[in-house]
């Protein structure tokens, strides 16, 4: 062949080599062969992922926090049971779910044996729509102490009610928990709801002569503090003494009502802010505010509003208007939390009341209120009193400037306390007096 042609066969020929060891490195099982990427993992770990909305809307919440599991797991109100485990529960009339008998030797609290046999293996235990503890995974956790301690009675408890665990990572965690601190545990269970209650019952042995009454507290953060405050101040039984027996029911030092409108409901952030105390406090809420304070106002009871002065509606009212010497008292009195008549001098059960944080009180429930207490501020106490020491032979040339140096302290967006604050200074008041 002629030269020509010869260089040209042997540039097809080096260009055919090429395209056939080019074939060899992408043929799989070579080594050189690049990996395929397959959406097969993804889409099934996607089909696996945690549906949070589905499972609100199949009625399960996650409580997060050491107290909040503890303490759920430890009064059993929440749902803890499998659907077709609630239709059989013959074996254990309390509800508490399967508790083991007492005659039984293999009951034993440590949870390194613990298998759920009735999970599907196909599901992970993130995704399954029934009540499951999370744990975070094994190791030095830090806990010590009487977080150590919390942190074995939950894992005895949940063993004790047949609650499943699952030792997840702590990516999981921050999903269920919304990103809030879980302490390594987070809850899956059913909603917890207010019981009703549409008048208040006269203090006895079984009811309190305090109570807390919140007027649309719409906070999360402060329903769950002023819960926390009424369990720590008086939500234990009065009487503690050891003649008494566990069956007796106590009345409890304060009792606590909400609105069942316009409230913060009991939702997993309202527990963790309670430090739990939402699982274990008797909370009620009505359905009509006004109308319960009213009869209960006709049944003895103070009607005490948190205000820092007395409700323009109720001043406004009797301008203008001839009143009678035996009417002079119909605009209630508002008194300083110091000077407020307490036990002693005022026998009578007392309904505390709140009302949001935005607005105060609303107008008919300040209506059927009988008087209101004021917690004083230092600030303007401090201003006056700084104001009353100025003598007249001292130069009063930065008069102006300190009359806006008081002004700026009693508006510098600090004229008052946060609603729970408030809560708990006032309890405090009128359980220690």
């Amino acid at each position: 062949a002629p030269p020509k042609q010869q260089k040209q066969q042997r540039r097809g020929g080096d260009r055919r080599q090429r395209d056939f060891q080019r074939f060899n490195d992408r043929r799989p099982g070579t080594k050189n062969s690049p990996r395929k990427k397959s959406n097969r993992g993804k889409d099934e770990e996607k089909g696996k992922a945690i549906n949070l909305n589905a499972l609100e809307d199949a009625g399960f919440v996650h409580l997060y926090g050491l107290s909040s599991v503890l303490n759920a797991l430890a009064a059993g109100r929440r749902d803890l049971l499998m659907a077709d485990e609630l239709m059989d529960t013959s074996q254990d009339s309390s509800g508490l779910g399967r508790l083991p008998d007492d005659e039984d030797d293999d009951f034993d609290p440590d949870f390194d044996d613990f298998h759920d046999d009735m999970t599907p293996p196909s599901v992970p235990p993130k995704a399954q729509f029934r009540p499951y503890l999370f744990v975070q995974e094994k190791g030095d956790s830090g806990r010590r102490g009487t977080k150590a301690s919390s942190a074995l009675q939950i894992l005895r408890l949940a063993k004790q009610r047949n609650v499943p665990v699952a030792y997840v990572d702590k990516g999981i965690l921050n999903t269920l928990s919304g990103n809030r601190p879980h302490q390594g545990f987070v809850l899956r269970c059913g909603k917890l709801s207010f019981d009703t209650l549409s008048k208040i019952p006269p203090p006895s042995a079984e009811t309190p002569s305090l109570w807390l009454v919140l007027d649309e507290i719409q906070d999360p953060q402060n329903l769950g503090a002023l819960l926390r405050s009424a369990y720590f101040l008086g939500g234990r039984p009065q009487d503690s003494s050891a003649e008494t027996t566990t069956t007796t029911t106590m009345a409890r030092t304060v009792g606590v009502l909400v609105c069942s409108k316009n409230s913060a409901p009991p939702s997993p952030i309202v527990s963790a802010a309670s430090a739990g105390a939402l699982e274990i406090l008797d909370v009620y809420s009505t359905a009509n505010l006004p109308r319960t304070l009213n009869q209960a106002r006709e049944d003895g009871f103070r009607i005490v509003g948190a205000s820092s002065s007395v409700p323009s509606s109720l001043t406004n009212n009797n301008k203008g208007n001839d009143i009678d010497d035996d009417d002079k008292d119909v605009v209630p009195r508002l008194y300083d939390l110091q000077d407020l008549p307490v036990l002693g001098t005022d026998d009578r059960p007392v309904l505390l009341v709140l009302g949001s944080e935005g607005h105060g009180l609303r107008n008919l429930v300040a209506k059927a209120c009988t008087e209101f207490v004021r917690i004083p501020s230092g600030v303007v106490a401090a201003t006056v009193a700084n104001t009353n020491n100025d003598d007249d032979d001292d130069d009063d040339e930065n008069d102006e400037d300190d009359e806006q140096d008081g002004k700026d302290s009693s508006e510098a967006g600090v004229d008052s306390l946060n609603v729970s604050v408030t809560g708990g200074i006032m309890l405090w008041h009128l359980l220690s007096r």
